[in-house]
């Protein structure tokens, strides 16, 4: 089964329905395919989003080319109305969004009306899949005018992440308890919210929108604004909170790092 092709006649069938201005794929489109681990995901650009049976029409025009088709995987909210086909072992997923839904959320977003994680979601996870979209049928600009919209600097924006999440970093009650009790497991939890933070204010501090935690390494060491050897003592940090007998010097490690990160902002907003 070519993957690919069987992908393009999806994208050819879901482009005739009227309600249909655009559809675009996240991610690297030219990223190895492997059954079993890889999918596709598709963002539809709707008038209105089309009804479960009238997608259900469209997927049985080449029905013979996937083996499993669930509809509404998700029904609306961050994924749209998300349905998914299985062809040759690679999940293709179509999930459809209102043009003026997703155009006032990018909005909303960009203003910073959406700061924090919202259920393992990150708002501006959705401006960096917008920046990078690659558009594979579009009627007039659709998806590109909201590719422009996202690619402007909106430089209130990173001020806001940056502020919002610098001082969620450290948690200074927490960490006291990690340090008097030792629980491993109890620091695991302590320091996923707090990487959580410190990442994403290192990101606003770089105009750049936090994606997810994927390739991280490649993006630390992009960037211009950071610590030295941020991405390192961020390994080290994790691999001493394994350890009872390391984990305060975890803790002082994350700190002394937080620090760090609140003096590049101070260098960069002294000019």
């Amino acid at each position: 089964m070519d993957i690919l092709l069987a992908k393009d006649n999806l994208v050819r069938e879901i482009s005739e329905c009227e309600a249909v201005k655009g559809i675009a794929q996240t991610g690297d489109i030219s990223a190895k395919l492997v059954s079993g681990q890889s999918d596709i995901d598709l963002f539809v650009l709707c008038t209105n989003i089309p009804v479960q049976e009238e997608r259900k029409r469209i997927y049985s025009l080449f029905s013979d080319q996937y083996s499993e088709c669930t509809l509404n995987v998700c029904n609306g909210g961050n994924w749209g109305y998300g349905d998914i086909l299985l062809i040759g072992g690679i999940e293709i997923m179509p999930m459809y969004f209102t043009i003026d839904e997703m155009e006032s959320y990018l909005k909303e977003t960009l203003q910073g009306k959406h700061l924090g994680m919202i259920g393992g979601f990150y708002p501006t996870g959705r401006l960096s899949s917008v920046e990078t979209i690659n558009i594979l049928y579009e009627e007039g600009s659709t998806w590109t005018d909201l590719k422009e919209l996202v690619k402007r600097s909106p430089s209130e924006l990173f001020e806001k992440l940056y502020q919002h999440h610098i001082i969620r970093v450290l948690n200074d009650e927490d960490l006291g308890r990690v340090i008097l009790r030792k629980e491993v497991l109890f620091y695991h939890q302590v320091l996923e919210s707090s990487f959580d933070h410190l990442l994403q204010a290192l990101f606003a501090l770089n105009h750049t929108y936090f994606p997810s935690r994927k390739r991280m390494e490649e993006y630390i060491h992009g960037f211009e604004n950071k610590p030295i050897n941020c991405y390192g003592r961020l390994l080290k940090i994790i691999e001493m909170a394994t350890s009872s007998e390391t984990m305060e010097e975890s803790v002082n490690d994350l700190k002394e790092l937080t620090r760090e990160i609140q003096n590049v902002e101070f260098i960069i907003k002294q000019g």
